[in-house]
């Protein structure tokens, strides 16, 4: 898309790493959730939830 979706998600991570919080993930995963949020197919439930899920 226009890139904004990149510039969030890695905003997104340097914070949960800022407050303790490391993932574990594929990188297919992280680029399907982000661009799910983008174009309207999830919503930050899902997101919330995808991040639980993926918490080490």
């Amino acid at each position: 898309m226009d890139g904004n979706e990149r510039i969030g998600a890695h905003v997104m991570l340097v914070l949960l790493a800022l407050n303790g919080i490391e993932l574990n993930y594929k990188q297919e995963e992280l680029y399907t959730i982000i661009l799910d949020i983008a174009s309207g197919a999830a919503e930050l439930n899902d997101l919330t939830e995808w991040i639980l899920n993926h918490q080490l």
